[in-house]
């Protein structure tokens, strides 16, 4: 139980990290999800308020969710049962909680926008790029994917050796697991790049995509692990369980700090030059990108770090409601073998 309650507190408190440095994970010229012509605004003292302002609410809310969770779990005389509940239950308003500070922050955003006036070097018209300057982009090899498999069959060998319910559904986790991660890839990889205003308005969009690419892979094979880790409980004594969360809440830092810290230092200080595309208009609330005359179906983030699918086309529906489908699946499988 103990082991438990350390996972779960140290899980939340990577969550709410995330959600507080989320206006962080933009480039410079990007004001909770409104593109701006110049890196200037995020230096600005209304800039600093909005963030400073987001940055209050989101931590208040944060502390009120863990006492009441905590007063509940308390009542509750820390059952497992409740505390699987009661952590589902703050994530979920915690996430509700951020995506409305962020829908604010950005309205006020645009108005800021607004109020600065017209900015030449802000765009809505088509930009011209040379292409004999924009140089080919070397992608990660298709068959690094193939890392994620060895585990996978490894995860069947484990669960034919064990009679639990609970083993096959760390199974099925796996599996479902193993197939988004490398769709996410495979797909990430294949996606047709846009050029937003022009290469030097987006510097070094090539290796950010590269850098997710190599992300996903570390991510689901570090998973992958822990989900193995977890059929191997059952033969370990207490102390190679303690050892088991200790490794997991330390891979787990490490990745999730890797990637926001490489993106802050490099690509984030870099600064647009240039004519910038406002399409602000096919953003909304700065996370949700729809635009039918992009033929990308995947888009660097406006907020946070990766890519987001293009929801005006029909095949970014198939992709987000199988997966919603996969996981609530999932989840009742479990209930039933529970």
């Amino acid at each position: 139980m103990q082991a438990e309650m350390v996972i779960l507190v140290v899980t939340w408190l990577i969550l709410v990290a995330i959600q507080v440095v989320t206006p962080w994970l933009s480039r410079r010229n990007v004001l909770f999800g409104v593109v701006y012509a110049r890196n200037s605004i995020w230096t600005t003292p209304a800039a600093k308020k909005l963030r400073r302002r987001y940055l209050a609410f989101s931590l208040t809310g944060a502390a009120i969710l863990s006492v009441i969770g905590i007063g509940i779990a308390a009542a509750m005389h820390f059952a497992a049962t409740a505390l699987a509940w009661i952590q589902i239950a703050a994530f979920l308003l915690s996430i509700c909680l951020n995506y409305a500070l962020i829908v604010a922050a950005h309205r006020k955003s645009l108005q800021l926008l607004k109020e600065m006036g017209n900015q030449q070097e802000l765009t809505q018209s088509k930009v011209t790029v040379d292409l004999n300057k924009l140089k080919p982009q070397t992608l990660v090899p298709a068959a690094y994917g193939l890392v994620l498999v060895p585990q996978f069959f490894l995860a069947l060998v484990l669960g034919f050796q064990q009679t639990s319910a609970d083993s096959w559904v760390i199974i099925l986790a796996l599996a479902v697991e193993t197939l988004t991660v490398l769709g996410a890839f495979y797909l990430s990889r294949r996606a047709r790049g846009a050029v937003r205003g022009n290469p030097d308005a987006e510097p070094r969009a090539g290796k950010v995509r590269n850098s997710v690419l190599y992300y996903l892979l570390f991510t689901g094979f570090l998973s992958q692990s822990l989900l193995v880790l977890q059929l191997m409980l059952p033969n370990m004594s207490a102390e190679g369980q303690w050892w088991f969360v200790i490794i997991t809440l330390t891979l787990t830092l490490l990745s999730v700090s890797f990637l926001p810290l490489v993106y802050i230092l490099g690509t984030r200080r870099l600064a647009a030059k240039g004519s910038v595309l406002n399409d602000n208009q096919h953003w909304v609330w700065g996370m949700f990108y729809y635009n039918p005359t992009d033929p990308a179906l995947f888009v660097e983030k406006r907020l946070g770090i990766g890519f987001t699918l293009n929801m005006a086309k029909t095949m970014s529906w198939v992709i987000l409601v199988g997966f919603l489908l996969i996981v609530a699946g999932i989840v009742i499988i479990s209930f039933i073998l529970d």
